[in-house]
């Protein structure tokens, strides 16, 4: 009885470990269509920015993070699944590093970690976006608005 026990304790930390690993994968999850706010700020500024734009499945794949944009702009763009989100990594126009840790819902709301390296400089940037429900009248799927600044406290 005692070998069963510990046959099925072994599987269990098993299969515990195996669901535990990073996963690579070839996309990030598309954001939910609809009206999104990024509020963004960079380390050791006091100001920040807010974006606000309407996506769709269509916008998502040309222009998201991982989108046919990035694709011909970058020369790798490796993203690993983790236990809580997404890390992805992209080397663009041959002097850009970045590095994006990304936790939440692409559906409600989600949070960047954004390191960019940049001629031996990095910079670090976090991003805070929700969801803010359908598109305004007169906003189509790809159209952003850069609206205000604000103080970082």
């Amino acid at each position: 009885m005692w070998r069963i026990l510990v046959a099925l304790c072994g599987c269990v930390l098993l299969l515990a470990a195996v669901t535990a690993v990073p996963a690579w994968v070839d996309e990030l999850p598309m954001r939910k269509a609809g009206y999104w706010e990024q509020k963004s700020s960079v380390v050791g500024l006091f100001v920040g920015i807010v974006l606000h734009e309407c996506v769709d499945v269509a916008s998502e794949k040309k222009l998201g993070l991982t989108g046919d944009v990035a694709r011909k702009r970058c020369s790798k763009i490796n993203i690993q699944r983790t236990w809580n989100g997404y890390v992805l990594d992209k080397q663009c126009e041959d002097t850009i590093i970045t590095h994006l840790d990304i936790t939440g819902s692409f559906d409600s709301s989600y949070t960047m970690k954004i390191t960019d390296n940049i001629d031996k400089k990095s910079i670090m940037t976090t991003t805070e976006a929700k969801w803010l429900g359908a598109c305004p009248a007169g906003w189509k799927p790809g159209d952003k608005e850069m609206q205000t600044l604000f103080e970082i406290d």
